[in-house]
């Protein structure tokens, strides 16, 4: 029996150490997941989308503007028939999109920062990823949901306002179109990077 325990003892030991040294650093590789990622970035690549950097807040406070903020309109729900179909796996949503105070212009090589009051589809989800996605001088911002950890949090308020920022040094001079995403009606406006 003491040699049973004793070889038990060996192997763990032994797989502990070769698991510690050989192990890629970073997260594991989660297959579902990463092949969904993978097909998705294909296809947006082969369609022409490419995705921007983004750097996102919340809860922010809205400073008062100081230029005047562009027109902002209503569009249809989702991501829109070009974009939706090179998803493998939809994003989760947000519910909607109340409000954006976005700039009208902004000077090229400057941050474009926009903030937008949106509504959770359930109390125990929360904003997660905001990823950006450019095509020629069209600019569509897509804000997922994610489940909150554990099995008791639940967020406070349906609604929250974020701040979305990203750097225009990409972007050549002149008019775009940009739209932010929900499961209601997206809203739309264009600015100017001058």
């Amino acid at each position: 029996m003491k040699w049973i325990v004793l070889a038990i003892a060996v192997f763990v030991v032994g797989y502990t150490v070769v698991n510690l040294y050989f192990r890629k650093p970073g997260r594991a590789f989660r297959p579902y997941q990463d092949m969904n990622d993978r097909a998705t970035t294909a296809r947006l690549l082969a369609a022409g989308w490419q995705k921007m950097p983004v750097d996102t807040r919340r809860p922010v406070e809205k400073p008062a503007a100081d230029e005047a903020p562009a027109s902002v309109n209503r569009e249809l729900p989702g991501l829109g028939a070009d974009l939706e179909a090179k998803f493998a796996e939809k994003p989760k949503l947000l519910a909607s999109i109340d409000k954006v105070v976005p700039p009208g212009s902004v000077a090229h090589g400057s941050e474009y920062s926009a903030y937008f009051t949106a509504s959770l589809t359930d109390l125990k989800a929360q904003v997660g990823e905001v990823t950006l996605y450019r095509k020629g001088n069209e600019l569509v911002l897509v804000p997922s949901t994610e489940p909150l950890p554990g099995k008791e949090l639940m967020s406070r308020w349906n609604d929250s306002t974020y701040y979305v920022s990203f750097p225009t040094a990409n972007l050549p001079p002149g008019r775009y179109q940009m739209r932010i995403v929900a499961r209601g009606p997206a809203l739309a406006w264009s600015f100017t990077v001058k």
